[in-house]
């Protein structure tokens, strides 16, 4: 699997690199202070980004949604959005999505009732108010081997971020190493484990994705018990339904929720497949091997490894 890495350039804002791979391709990354962005986030500025979510004002009721991208982010807030209303499904659509990461949640359309509050971040950025009031904080995980997949698709298809034509074999020895946006897939999740480790009195909800798409009754039931709700289990199972891919997705290219994912043609690319096992059609038997030998080393005590991961 060959890549190359081409030259770094730093300035206030962080330090430029140029990932390349071995047609020549390349693609261009910042780090400001552990954190892989974007490029365009060194014109927004990284310093500012960061300093806006620390300091963001915490209401009675938010929920701090955390993940690593693409583990099924924008499907658990959905899931979320729809338990925590009370009134007719029907009448409601589906849930903007807005990473307070990259994008002023004061300029999106905000949902009526508690907040939901999208983060990739790591845990030491987050906001202090929202942790001092205790507030709800959901944590997804997913296989790392789809969450790969899934993040190479969305780049080969995301206008915002710029282009990306890197190969396959180069893009996942940048995934593994942490080098493409948002960093290290196993460092994030370690972070988290420590964090949680640290801050015993914090409540944190941990769901796995894969738990959710097998077992989603008994897992809806976990979230809204956390979340202090009491819906019936045909309620719940109206939301599941509200949040099926093919709603979700309807909901996007009808219009009726506006998104900043979107292809070269103005196209949503907010859903793809959110399948489990994609991975196997992508994956090469040596880069199998090779990020199982990751898993194994950096997951090693981990509360995020599950041996199905392995096969």
């Amino acid at each position: 699997m060959e890549k190359k890495q081409t030259n770094e350039t730093e300035d206030e804002e962080g330090v430029v690199t140029v990932l390349e791979d071995e047609y020549g391709e390349q693609y261009k990354v910042a780090t400001y202070d552990d954190v892989v962005f974007p490029i365009n986030i060194v014109e927004m500025g990284a310093r500012k980004r960061l300093s806006y979510v620390k300091n963001f004002q915490y209401k009675d009721g938010d929920v701090l949604l955390c993940s690593f991208p693409k583990t099924g982010t924008h499907w658990t807030a959905n899931l979320i959005h729809y338990l925590m209303y009370d009134g007719p499904l029907d009448a409601l659509v589906s849930h903007q999505p807005c990473l307070i990461d990259l994008f002023d949640i004061e300029s999106f359309g905000q949902r009526e009732g508690r907040r939901i509050i999208t983060s990739h971040l790591l845990p030491k950025y987050f906001p202090t108010e929202h942790f001092a009031n205790s507030g709800k904080t959901v944590l997804v995980f997913r296989n790392p081997k789809d969450t790969a997949v899934s993040m190479f698709h969305q780049l080969r298809r995301l206008k915002l971020f710029g282009e990306f034509r890197l190969s396959w074999n180069s893009y996942m020895n940048y995934w593994i190493e942490g080098k493409i946006p948002m960093g290290s897939y196993f460092d994030y999740y370690n972070n988290w484990q420590k964090f949680i480790k640290d801050n015993t009195k914090m409540d944190v909800l941990v769901v796995q994705y894969e738990d959710l798409k097998n077992d989603s009754l008994n897992q809806l039931r976990r979230i809204q018990t956390y979340l202090e709700l009491k819906h019936s289990d045909e309620r719940l199972r109206a939301v599941l339904e509200k949040c099926s891919l093919g709603n979700l997705k309807a909901d996007v290219e009808s219009k009726k929720i506006k998104t900043v994912l979107i292809d070269e043609a103005g196209k949503s690319i907010l859903y793809r497949k959110g399948i489990i096992g994609d991975w196997r059609n992508h994956f090469t038997v040596t880069q199998n091997e090779q990020i199982e030998a990751v898993v194994k080393e950096k997951f090693k005590d981990s509360m995020f490894n599950y041996n199905a991961w392995i096969c």
